[in-house]
């Protein structure tokens, strides 16, 4: 079993993200599927979506990261592009192909700093 070679860490409990992921039909057939789901936790390679829903694997994914599901604030979203590579009963883990580490920086702050005491808590789960 091949170990990561970033870390990742939980996130807040708010922290949501849809991933749109191409998946091949068949021979001339492709769909593209809309996924939700909750982070559970992230890093600079990768992420792992808590989510029911069959994902393909392996695919690529685009992803919009939103650090406060609660909120409609331009600096606590981002994108990113990945691919699947492990599904679970819980979730899907995807690794990152092209994500802006100052914006995912930026983000991070901005959630601290608008955050109350009881949100910075890290979800741990």
């Amino acid at each position: 079993m091949q170990k990561r070679r970033y870390t990742r860490s939980g996130v807040w409990q708010n922290t949501d993200a849809t991933i749109k992921v191409r998946e091949n039909i068949s021979y001339d057939k492709i769909q593209c599927l809309t996924i939700k789901g909750t982070v559970k936790n992230l890093g600079a390679s990768g992420m792992f979506l808590l989510t029911d829903e069959l994902v393909p694997v392996p695919a690529s994914a685009e992803i919009t990261i939103n650090f406060d599901a609660k909120s409609s604030m331009p600096d606590l979203l981002m994108e990113a592009s990945g691919k699947t590579v492990r599904l679970t009963k819980k979730g899907v883990g995807i690794k990152f192909t092209s994500i802006n580490l100052k914006k995912l920086q930026k983000c991070i702050i901005k959630k601290i700093n608008s955050s109350d005491i009881s949100e910075c808590m890290l979800d741990t789960i």
